[in-house]
C-alpha cells in the first residue's frame, strides 16, 4: 500500500482553480530542509519500450509461468498472488497469449496493472485515488501517442480477451486515460541497472505543480520512497512547486518537453524572462555587433530571435534550430573525447552564449573526464588540468546559483568537485614547493568552508540515495580536511615560537 506521512496534511493543503487543476500550497511557514512528504508509490512500471519483472523490476522478456500475462524474469519464482490468480482465471486461448505477450505490445504490462488494481478489495482505494489524477485525455486525443497507445495497449489487451473479463470492463478512454495518467504524473525512479529508470506513481507527490523555479526538492531513495521537502524559507499561503524537467536545459527545451509529455505550457517567471533570469541559457552570440553584449534571445511574444541591443540584428528559426540540432549531434560523437569536447566548446563560444544549455552540457562532459584523470595517480596531471576543472565548475556554479538558489542536488555536487579539486591542488603546489604552509592554510580553510556549504544541502538527501551516500563520504573527507588544518595551524605556531 502507498503509505503516507502525518507531514502532509499538518503542512500541505490542497486546493483546486482552473489554470492549475488540483495544487497545494503551505498550511504554515516552511524552513528550509523541512520535510512535507515521505510517500511509497501506488505501482512502480517501466519506461515506455522496456518490459521488466513484476516482482525484481530488471529488464526481461519471461512472463510467469502461470498467469503467462504478467513479466517475470528466470530468476523470480512468483509473483503478486492475487494478480497472478486473476489473470489465470481469465482463462486466455494461446492465440490471445501470443498477442499479449507480443515483443512490440509493452505497453500493455503498464496498462495491465493499473486495471488490476481495480480488481482487488485491497488495492481498489488506491485505483479510485489514482483515477483522480489528471489524465489530459482531451489534449491527447488523436495525438501521436493515443495512436501508438491504441496500438499496442488498447487493441492487445481488447484481443487479448482481457477486457471483457475484468469485473468492470473497460473501454479505449479507460486504457488510455490510465496511461495518460501515468505519462502526465509519474515520477522517474533508479532502475536495479546502473543508468537505468522507471516509473513510479505516487497519489500525494503528484499533487504539486511544475515550475522551472521549484521552492521544492524530491529525493527517491532505494525502497522506491519519495521525500519531498522544501529547498528554501516558505511563508504559510505559497504555492508549493516541484520541477518536472531538466533546469538545465533551455527555455524552448524545456517547454517542448512539458507540452508533450505533460500536455500544458509552463509560465514560470524564467520561462517568461528570455533572458533566462539574466544567465542567457538560451542566447545565441550576435556577429553583427561588435561590443559585448550583442545577445540575441527569442522573443516569447513574437518567436522571433532578436539581438538585445540592435533589434534590427535577427536570427531565423530554422537557422536557430537547425545549428543546435547539428550541435546536439557532435556534443553526442564528442562525449567520452576530452579533446573534440575543448575544440567543440571553442567552435561553440563564437555562437552560443558562454552559458547557453548546450555550453554547461559540453563543460559538465570535460570536468567529468578531468575527474577520471585527476583520481588515476598514473596520469602525473599537471598544474593546468586542476585549473581547467576549477574554472569548469566556478562557471557552472555560477549559473546554478541563478536558477536553483537554496537548498539543490546540483549545486551541492558542483561545490563539492570545486572544493575537492582546489584542495588538491593546493596539497600538489605545497609539496613541490610552490606555496608555503601559510599559503596551504589558507586554501584548506577556503575549501572548508565550501565543504562545509555543500554537505549542508546533502544531508537532507536520503541516506539511501547516491546522494546520501555521498553525504557520508563527505562527513568523512571534511573531518580529515579539519584535522589536517589543525595539524598545519600547529606545525605553522611551532615555527613562530621557536
Amino acid at each position: 500500500m502507498a503509505a503516507v506521512t502525518d507531514d502532509f496534511t499538518k503542512k500541505c493543503e490542497i486546493k483546486q482553480n482552473d489554470t492549475l487543476g488540483k495544487f497545494v500550497v503551505a498550511r504554515c511557514n516552511l524552513r528550509a530542509g523541512e520535510t512535507l512528504l515521505l510517500e511509497q508509490p501506488i505501482v512502480v512500471l517501466p519506461q515506455m519500450g522496456d518490459r521488466r519483472c513484476s516482482k525484481c523490476f530488471r529488464l526481461t522478456e519471461s512472463f510467469c509461468r502461470k498467469c503467462r500475462l504478467l513479466a517475470l524474469c528466470e530468476d523470480c519464482e512468483d509473483h503478486d498472488a492475487r494478480n497472478c490468480q486473476k489473470l489465470i482465471e481469465m482463462r486466455p486461448s494461446e492465440a490471445q497469449v501470443a498477442v499479449l505477450q507480443g515483443k512490440e505490445h509493452t505497453e500493455v504490462q503498464a496498462a495491465l496493472k493499473c486495471l488490476l488494481l481495480r480488481e482487488h478489495q485491497e488495492t481498489q482505494p488506491l485505483y479510485e485515488e489514482m483515477t483522480q489524477m489528471e489524465t489530459q485525455l482531451g489534449a491527447r486525443k488523436g495525438t501521436e501517442i493515443w495512436k501508438n497507445y491504441n496500438e499496442h495497449a488498447f487493441v492487445p489487451l481488447e484481443t487479448g480477451g482481457v477486457l471483457a473479463k475484468l469485473k468492470s470492463g473497460a473501454d479505449e478512454d479507460l486504457v488510455q486515460g490510465l496511461l495518460g495518467i501515468l505519462d502526465v504524473n509519474a515520477f522517474e525512479i533508479r532502475a536495479p541497472e546502473p543508468g537505468g529508470s522507471m516509473r513510479g506513481l505516487y497519489r500525494r507527490a503528484a499533487l504539486f505543480p511544475h515550475s522551472c523555479m521549484p521552492n521544492l526538492q524530491t529525493a527517491i531513495d532505494d525502497d522506491r520512497r519519495i521525500k519531498v521537502f522544501t529547498n528554501r524559507f516558505i511563508a504559510a499561503g505559497e504555492i508549493l512547486y516541484n520541477c518536472y524537467t531538466n533546469i538545465l536545459l533551455g527555455s524552448e527545451e524545456r517547454r517542448q518537453i512539458l507540452k508533450e509529455g505533460k500536455c500544458f505550457d509552463c509560465s514560470c517567471p524564467r520561462c517568461q524572462d528570455p533572458t533566462e533570469l539574466g544567465t542567457h541559457m538560451s542566447s545565441f552570440i550576435c556577429s553583427q555587433c561588435s561590443c559585448s553584449g550583442g545577445y540575441i534571445i527569442r522573443q516569447p511574444e513574437t518567436g522571433i530571435w532578436q539581438c538585445l541591443l540592435n533589434p534590427e540584428h535577427t536570427l531565423k528559426p530554422e537557422f536557430v534550430s537547425n545549428m543546435l540540432e547539428r550541435a546536439k549531434e557532435e556534443i553526442f560523437h564528442a562525449r567520452d573525447d576530452i579533446y573534440r569536447l575543448e575544440l567543440l566548446l571553442a567552435k561553440l563560444t563564437r555562437l552560443l552564449h558562454q552559458n547557453h544549455f548546450l555550453m554547461l552540457d559540453i563543460k559538465q562532459n570535460i570536468a567529468s573526464i578531468l575527474r577520471q584523470i585527476l583520481q588515476n595517480i598514473s596520469h602525473r596531471p599537471n598544474k593546468k588540468v586542476y585549473e581547467r576543472k576549477i574554472r569548469l565548475c566556478q562557471e557552472i556554479l555560477l549559473v546554478l546559483k541563478v536558477i536553483a538558489p537554496g537548498i539543490s542536488r546540483l549545486k551541492s555536487i558542483a561545490l563539492y568537485e570545486l572544493a575537492n579539486t582546489q584542495a588538491e591542488l593546493a596539497r600538489k603546489l605545497f609539496s613541490e614547493q610552490e606555496q608555503s604552509s601559510r599559503d596551504l592554510l589558507a586554501e584548506l580553510e577556503q575549501v572548508e568552508i565550501m565543504l562545509r556549504e555543500s554537505l549542508r544541502m546533502l544531508l537532507f538527501e536520503p541516506l539511501a540515495t547516491p546522494e546520501g551516500q555521498l553525504s557520508r563520504t563527505m562527513l568523512r573527507e571534511l573531518k580529515e580536511l579539519q584535522d589536517d588544518i589543525k595539524n598545519l595551524q600547529e606545525s605553522i605556531e611551532d615555527v613562530v615560537h621557536q
